[in-house]
């Protein structure tokens, strides 16, 4: 059996209101059922959070080499900064960032996603999203590497 290697992939933060999670949104959240239709093009243009992690891979306009590793310290640190960049509101509780680091360490050395989603405010109804894909994606597996890394 071939080892499988793994790389990752981060796209632009995503900030939005918690709304936008609920299931009216669902369709904008998926691309369609085959590749030339509307509304997956449509999906391909959105910079949304998909309903699958995977499908962060057919946007390869938005992959962009700069978020693109072969060593997940260096996705870890992008995470990190983004975070720092997108803080989460200081009035909820969350899981302790060094927690939350070596739980998605684990995770993407393990060939899952790292998604971060948490309130950034609470009074202002924002959320943000921070995705780092795992590539090749293990649920996706016709999908394919929207940027090889060098």
């Amino acid at each position: 059996m071939a080892l499988v290697t793994h790389h990752w992939h981060a796209y632009d933060p995503w900030t939005g209101p918690h709304q936008f999670f609920g299931r009216e949104h669902d369709p904008e959240r998926r691309p369609g059922p085959s590749s030339g239709d509307v509304a997956t093009a449509a999906f391909i243009r959105a910079s949304s959070p998909p309903l699958e992690n995977g499908h962060y891979l057919l946007r390869r306009d938005q992959t962009a080499r700069e978020r693109t590793w072969t060593d997940v310290q260096d996705a870890l640190n992008w995470l990190t900064d983004r975070y720092a960049q997108h803080p989460p509101d200081p009035t909820l509780s969350y899981v302790d960032q060094a927690a939350r680091v070596e739980h998605s360490r684990a995770g993407l050395e393990g060939g899952s996603d790292a998604i971060w989603h948490y309130t950034a405010s609470l009074s202002a109804n924002r959320v943000v999203v921070l995705a780092v894909i795992c590539c090749p994606h293990r649920h996706h597996t016709r999908t394919p590497c929207p940027l090889p890394p060098n």
